[in-house]
This record gives C-alpha cells, sequence and structure tokens, in this order.
C-alpha cells in the first residue's frame, strides 16, 4: 500500500508540477536551483512527509499502549480486563487486535498460517534473526 501511495504521489508530482512551477515564481520569485535539482528536491520533500505521515499514524494505529489509553479515556470510572478485552479499539476487541497483526504478518509474507497456526517464512525467520541481534544487545526481554 505504500509502493502505491507513493507512486500516486510522485504521479501527482510529476503532473502538478508545470503547472505549479510558474505560480510559485510569480508568487515568491524564481528558484535558485537548476530545474532538474528543484524538481528533485520537490520529490524529496514529498517523500519525506509521506513517510513522515506514515510513521506518525503507524504509531497512532500500531500502539497498543496509546489505544488503551483513549479507550480508558472514553470511560473515565475506568475498565476491568473483560471490558479492555471487550471494547478495545472502539468496541472491536483484543481479538480483533490479534487477528488484524497475524493478517499483517501474513499479508507481508513473514508467517503463513497453518493447521495448528503460524510459521515463519524464509522471510519472516531473516527478520527475525536480523532484529534478534538488537534486542540481545541491549538486554532487551
Amino acid at each position: 500500500m505504500l509502493v502505491s501511495f507513493m507512486i500516486g504521489a510522485i504521479g501527482l508530482d510529476v503532473a502538478a508540477y508545470p503547472i505549479a512551477l510558474p505560480a510559485l515564481t510569480r508568487a515568491i520569485g524564481p528558484s535558485p536551483l537548476p530545474l532538474l535539482l528543484d524538481f528533485a528536491a520537490g520529490l524529496a520533500a514529498l517523500g519525506f512527509l509521506v513517510l513522515g505521515y506514515v510513521e506518525f499514524w503507524s504509531i497512532i494505529e500500531r500502539s497498543f499502549s496509546l489505544r488503551l489509553l483513549i479507550d480508558l479515556s472514553e470511560a473515565p470510572e475506568g475498565l476491568t480486563r473483560e471490558q479492555i478485552a471487550k471494547s478495545y479499539s472502539g468496541g472491536r476487541g483484543v481479538r480483533w487486535l490479534m487477528e488484524k497483526r497475524v493478517g499483517d504478518l501474513v499479508g507481508s509474507g513473514l508467517v503463513q498460517k497453518t493447521d495448528g497456526g503460524l510459521r515463519l517464512t524464509l522471510r519472516g525467520r531473516v527478520v527475525g534473526v536480523v532484529f534478534r541481534f538488537p534486542r540481545r544487545a541491549f538486554l532487551m526481554p
């Protein structure tokens, strides 16, 4: 999804550049950069904005602790474990969370579903080994 979003954003930038350049030149003056470098800088800025948005959304979307805080803020009287399990993420529940996370892992090719549960793919094994090193290096449980 991110790749198609980035390709769409680049396409939009390419299409809008010939229109935006004269308008911006009139509004703020000509760029001191050569035309190709100016275009590349615009693409880079767009890329950084998209990546920033994606990272921000990822933090909001995937943060179990943040989602839990939001749910608790909507219930000032507090929630029991059972209520949290049922009401997590606007009533979708913890089961939904697990299904979504597993679906994301399957979709990215890191795991595959088997009759007995989940199994790492070669790609998942490589990612697991790579990220095992920093975890051990920083003495994380």
